[in-house]
Order: C-alpha cells, then structure tokens, then sequence
C-alpha cells in the first residue's frame, strides 16, 4: 500500500486543488502544464528555497521551472521534465477520486473536490469519503491487490478493540503488505510474530514477500504518508507513549460504522480506464455527502478535559509550550517532542500550540475554544469546518476571535487571509476582538486589517478591537497577559488616526 510522498501533508491537497479548479477543462498539454506548475510555485503552494518568483517575471520563473525538472523521468503517462512533476502532485489525487488528470486531455474536478475548495467542508469529511470508495487496484496502481485498504485497517482496528489491543507502528507498516485484505489472516500474522521494532517488520516482510526496497522506504515513507492520510479521515487516534500506537477514534465509532455500512465497487473496465474510474468514484461521493446521517460529530464540551489531558501526559508547562512555538517559528524539528506531534497536520499544528499557551495563560478566566476537528485524545484532524474561525475564546463580557496561519507568502497571506477572517466575526453584545497570528504580517495584510476597523465603525456603530501579530509578538502578548490591552490601545490609535486625517 503506497501513496505519492512527494506530498507528505495531505492538507496542501486543498491549496493545490484551489489552483486546478482555475484549470478545469483545460487540455493538459505542455503549455497549460506549464502555466499551473508556474501558478502552485508563484503562490507559494509548491516552494523553492534558492529562487524569488515574487520579483522575477514570469517567462524567467518558467525558464526555471523547466530547467530544475529537466532530468525527471516520464511518469503516469506524462512526459520526461517538468511534465511529470505535475503528476507527483496529482496522482493522490487522481487515485482518491478528486480529479481526472491525463496528459492531453481535459482535467476534470470532481463535486466533492470543489466542495472542498470552497469550504463546505472540511479535509476530514472529503478523506474520510474517498477513502471508504477508494480500490487498491485502479487505472493507477499495477497491483493484483484488489480491495480496500482503509476499510481492511478499520476492521483490524475494531477486532483488536473488541481485544483491548491496539496497533504498533511496526504492525502497521506490516499491514500494508496484504495481498487479500483478509481480516483474519492479518490478526493470525499478529498474533503468531512479535514485530518489536522497524528492522523486525522489514525483516519479516523479506522473508515472507518478493520485494527489493530500501528499509526505509518500507519502514518509514511510505507507513507516513498512509498513516497520515488515514489521520485526516478522523477514523483513528495516534498515541504515543514511548512508542506509536494506531486505535480507533472511539469519539466516531458511529460515523465510522454508518460510513463503511456499503461496499462501492468498480468493474474491471473501470479499474482499467481512468476517466471510467473518476466517473464512478464521483458518483459514489455525491451519494455519501448527500446522505445526512452521516456525520462526524464532536462535543465542543469535553475539548477541556483532553487538553488538559494532553498537557499533563506531556508534561507541558510555560517553558515547554515556548519552546514548541519558538521550535515552529524556525522551522527546525520539535526537540523532544517531534513523535508526540508528528502526525498533528502542520497547517493546525501552531493553531494547536497556541490553544495550549491561550489555555495555561488565559483558561482560568476564559473558554478556549478551537474549531478544528478533534480525535478522541483530543488530538487535531483538520482545521475548521467554512464559516468558523479557528480559535474563539468567551468570558461573560468579551469575545475574541484568533486566527492562525504558517503562510508567508504575501500573495497567500492577502488572499486567504483577510476578508474570510473578517467574515468569520460574530455580531454579539460583547466587547470584540480579532486578532490575526502568523509568523510575519506583511504590510498590505496590516493595512487591510487597519482599514477594517474603521469599516467595522462604520457599518456596526461600535467597536471591533482589531490588531495583527507576529507570532513571536502574540506569544509574548498572551505571556504577559496585556493582550486584550494591547489590542484595544492599538485600535484606538487607529481610530484617532483617522480623525485627525479627516480633520
């Protein structure tokens, strides 16, 4: 069982199925190839360390393109170069039904891939959908192995939950060797090996299996990413205690039995042919998102207790939750803590951390409340659903809104967030405010948000207290417990600003 690891969080699929809606219809030619590869690398989706594509011009950026693709090998039917790194960012894709992407042809997006885009729902919903349509053998795999993974690990998830047993990591990268997808052969596997670390499950499967892969390929590219994808779909919890542990997410067992009660089958011509094969994918999804029952459903009331959970199991104090958020702002590894939160999704994973510092600072006076989808350990699946901001925090006299973002990319950063911010805002009796974290905030981002107080002013007759933050300022903002205070002196500032101008 494999995915494309050139995408190693699932997350970025949003952004970069964003950008293929623009192209829907078109002919996937080396012109249009072109044009999108230029557009996911201009906006910052796709990233390239020793190259500026905000201040070269767009035929320069292509040149660059072109030449740092030039050795890569054909791949899924597109051509040698820049042509098959189009399709290490689509083949997922394709393979879970989102899109339809064949060289020289037209690209075609599915219902619940534009869904997506347009955040009537979430990351959650979407996997979790495609997943349980989703055929090991298809147009894209040349596999014999033909059934269901995500359905096949569910069910040993549950007979080893009717055991009081979990799954190791070690037994999870053994699992993605079934041939047949047979329940009770898998638990006779575990109950008959002793698979204590990666060398033992690498060394059973080369016994046991005709492969030649690097070890860590086998023990650790490819269990990641389908482990990550099985996270986003909010079937299971990840538990590390030492070491990796994978259960159910026992908070859905319902969503998780309504979801997979029907089996979605392909015929051997739709397994072949890739357009057939997204036809029938994208029928089955509109069934799935139609049906009302099912739903994946959270209670926004017990968040408390598995933060403080979470706190406790970690050990995670003042000093600790600094460290994390410092850690994230470099973007080097999470010392001592990279295994506890490996597998948190990384555009929630400083949204995550600031829950916590809001917590241990502000909790005794206020209720945190984030809106990413949470597991059963309290562990974040995917950000929040469209029309929910990401952090709200209430008292009996204020409500606050933070947003939360790791985009840097000023282009990104206006477009995605500024006006849905703001529609985000609630119309209360309350005291407002809003502020925006991310680790810089370019000067058009600031100047947007300042012009939104006095809109706010203007259109509500009161005050929303509006101020941006770097995430280095807000860190220190909520240590030092002035938050608020410093928020409302800034918009007052603002305000006194613009009077003095008109003046």
């Amino acid at each position: 069982m494999t995915f494309e690891t050139a995408i190693r969080n699932p997350e970025r699929y949003r952004d970069i199925l964003s950008v293929l809606k623009e192209f829907e219809g078109t002919v996937l030619n080396d012109s249009n190839l072109l044009d999108i590869l230029y557009y996911l690398y201009q906006t910052g989706i796709v990233s390239s360390q020793s190259y500026n594509f905000d201040t070269a011009t767009e035929y320069a950026s292509k040149q660059y393109i072109k030449k740092i693709n030039s050795t890569r090998n054909s791949d899924g039917g597109f051509p040698k170069g820049y042509q098959s790194r189009f399709w290490t960012y689509v083949r997922t894709l394709c393979e879970l039904g989102f899109v339809y992407a064949s060289y020289n042809e037209n690209l075609l997006i599915s219902n619940i891939a534009k869904s997506l885009i347009e955040g009537d729902i979430d990351e959650q919903t979407a996997f979790s959908t495609q997943s349980v349509i989703y055929n090991r053998r298809s147009p894209y795999r040349n596999v014999l192995n033909d059934f269901n993974y995500f359905r096949f690990i569910i069910e040993v998830l549950k007979e080893l939950w009717k055991l009081g047993r979990e799954l190791s990591y070690e037994q999870f990268i053994v699992s993605l060797f079934s041939k047949t997808g047979s329940v009770t052969d898998f638990i006779e596997v575990l109950n008959s090996n002793h698979f204590g670390d990666s060398n033992e499950a690498y060394n059973y499967l080369k016994n046991n299996y005709s492969f030649i892969t690097k070890i860590n390929t086998v023990t650790k590219d490819y269990p990641d990413v389908v482990l990550r994808l099985l996270r986003i779909t909010g079937f299971v919890s990840i538990r590390y205690t030492g070491k990796t542990y994978i259960r159910l997410n026992s908070d859905n067992t319902n969503y998780i039995e309504k979801i997979f009660a029907h089996c979605y089958t392909f015929t051997k011509e739709e397994k072949e042919d890739g357009k057939q094969f997204f036809l029938k994918f994208n029928i089955y999804s509109n069934l799935i998102i139609s049906d009302k029952k099912i739903k994946y459903i959270e209670d926004p009331n017990d968040y408390k207790n598995k933060l403080e959970q979470i706190i406790k199991e970690h050990n995670i104090d003042k000093e600790r939750i600094d460290d994390l958020i410092d850690n994230l702002v470099k973007e080097s590894s999470i010392k001592g803590f990279k295994d506890e939160f490996k597998y948190v999704p990384e555009p929630i994973r400083l949204e995550f951390f600031l829950t916590i510092l809001l917590h241990i600072f502000y909790g005794d006076n206020f209720t945190i409340s984030p809106n990413y989808k949470s597991d059963s350990l309290g562990y974040p699946i995917s950000q929040a659903p469209g029309g929910k901001g990401d952090i709200e925090i209430f008292s009996d006299s204020i409500y606050w809104l933070v947003e939360v973002t790791l985009l840097r990319n000023k282009n990104q950063q206006l477009n995605n967030e500024t006006s849905n911010v703001i529609r985000h805002m609630q119309q209360n009796d309350k005291t407002s405010y809003l502020s925006l974290v991310a680790p810089i905030i370019h000067e058009d981002t600031k100047n947007y948000f300042d012009t939104q107080i006095i809109m706010f002013l203007m259109n509500r007759k009161s005050i929303v207290n509006i101020k941006t933050f770097s995430i280095l300022e807000f860190k220190m903002a909520i240590q030092n417990k002035d938050a608020l205070k410093i928020i409302s002196t800034y918009t007052k500032e603002i305000i006194e600003k613009a009077k003095s101008t008109i003046n």
